[in-house]
């Protein structure tokens, strides 16, 4: 029992709380953000543009040290937020404002229309994160090198993501020459952002394993997105060294 002990607090996690709750947070604010349409040199893009690809980044980051099992629980537990924020802007909508307050139209004309984006987001979200989870963690488990496994599922995740959100959120609710030009760039943006923001992502990969001391291989992994399971046996952590910034096999 006390090899047990010893052991559960040796690979005891001190970032997953705090990642978990900023992907919940920026995948939320992404899908309200993304209401308004704003423009840079005559580039057309939603307000979510610069928000959402930190949550892509917080993903990625989850499953590359903490695996696909934990990703998953963050993944639904975002899901679960946008769901309580769809359902609780819905509810005040309905509420009889107060004759002193003077905003009810513009209340209903933001966030209203954000619980279809917000709808669209987690439809599109839910699909593409799963994915890029499932592929990140597989081709980790093949000794992939981090920079290509990253690309590959990212790329891949985010084409499918990119896709549905757009058809979902924006189909019919404007021209259809202004619609393909916005989803032409911010397909290009997300890509080009998964490249710019790949040295990042390598540069925060290293630096917290090596403050947590292990990473998670998803060896034995049931790859589904509907099991509550998150628990690891001692086989699939691997130490990560603070001195080498390699990972070796854990003999515990």
């Amino acid at each position: 029992m006390d090899v047990l002990e010893n052991t559960q607090r040796e690979f005891q996690s001190k970032f997953l709380f705090l990642l978990a709750t900023l992907f919940s947070a920026t995948w939320l604010i992404s899908g309200i953000a993304a209401v308004k349409l704003v423009s840079f040199w005559g580039i057309v893009l939603t307000g979510s543009f610069f928000i959402f690809p930190i949550t892509s980044i917080l993903n990625c980051l989850i499953v590359e040290i903490y695996g696909y099992k934990n990703a998953r629980q963050a993944i639904w537990s975002g899901f679960l937020l946008n769901l309580l924020f769809v359902f609780f802007i819905h509810i005040v909508d309905k509420i009889p404002p107060s004759p002193s307050w003077t905003l009810q139209n513009q209340f209903h004309d933001i966030l209203v229309p954000s619980t279809r984006i917000i709808c669209a987001s987690v439809i599109s979200y839910l699909i593409s994160d799963f994915l890029n989870s499932y592929l990140l963690a597989k081709l980790k488990c093949k000794n992939y090198i981090l920079p290509k496994r990253i690309l590959v599922s990212t790329i891949c995740a985010s084409s499918i993501d990119i896709i549905c959100f757009f058809l979902l959120a924006f189909f019919g609710t404007m021209p259809g020459d202004l619609f393909l030009k916005i989803f032409g760039y911010a397909y290009i943006k997300k890509i080009l952002c998964q490249i710019f923001f790949l040295p990042l992502i390598l540069i925060l990969t290293d630096l917290i394993k090596k403050k947590e001391g292990f990473e998670l291989y998803d060896f034995d992994t049931e790859f589904t997105p509907f099991s509550l399971n998150n628990v690891y046996d001692f086989h699939a952590y691997k130490t990560y060294s603070s001195t080498t910034s390699k990972a070796k096999i854990s003999t515990r």
